[in-house]
């Protein structure tokens, strides 16, 4: 059985929320719909997408 799959969301974590995302650096992360970082840190919103649409096409297909 393959694992529940997640929506992933591009979020921006600023220095004074590196803490509550338990990341080392601010930047622009994918999350997913549990608020937990997948992907990042990020230098731009549309790299993160980027990698989002990477992500999900690297995953496997259910059926």
């Amino acid at each position: 059985m393959l694992p529940c799959q997640r929506d992933l969301f591009a979020a921006h974590v600023g220095s004074e929320d590196v803490g509550d995302y338990h990341v080392t650096e601010p930047g622009w992360y994918a999350v997913d719909d549990g608020e937990h970082v997948v992907l990042g840190p990020f230098t731009s919103l549309a790299e993160c997408e980027r990698n989002i649409r990477d992500h999900a096409r690297m995953q496997p297909k259910t059926v």
